[in-house]
């Protein structure tokens, strides 16, 4: 039992709500994948209004046939597993596409179930991932701009 379970529910809920932020890594079952199938994930920026989130999914490999393309291929970040306790193996980090999400649904399970975050990518990894986003082809300018991802600065 941690410090945290002798606080009230409303309180702990109002708290992960707070927490929920740029780079943290979650794993959840989702069903906008084929299959549907539980993801890691990471939130990457969050709109004005904070009503909807972007996030990238981490991937065991790359699908060459999705990424059939070189500049495709680019997008697919590698992370090693040896200094991200996130990562059972190495991945790959898709920053070919932004997966957008309505905020509150994660706060809702995240307020429920806060073993759903298993980390948060270091600065460094984080703006890797930032600058490849930046100059992705792939995503529209304007995701880019709603989602933050234009703005954030080191």
């Amino acid at each position: 039992m941690s410090l945290g379970d002798h606080f009230p529910k409303e309180f702990q809920h109002e708290h992960r709500e707070r927490t929920l932020k740029i780079g943290m890594v979650l794993k959840l079952f989702v069903n906008d994948t084929t299959p549907p199938k539980e993801k890691r994930f990471i939130i990457v920026g969050f709109s004005e209004d904070k009503f909807s989130l972007a996030s990238l999914f981490i991937n065991s490999e790359i699908n060459k046939n999705i990424n059939w393309s070189q500049e495709q291929q680019a997008l697919q970040l590698e992370l090693t597993s040896e200094t991200r306790g996130f990562l059972d193996w190495d991945s790959y980090v898709d920053c070919s596409k932004l997966i957008l999400r309505e905020t509150r649904e994660l706060q809702t399970v995240y307020a429920s179930r806060p073993e759903v975050c298993i980390g948060q990518l270091s600065d460094q990894d984080f703006e890797i991932i930032i600058t490849t986003l930046k100059h992705a082809s792939t995503i529209n300018g304007k995701y880019k701009k709603r989602y933050g991802i234009f703005s954030h600065t080191f």
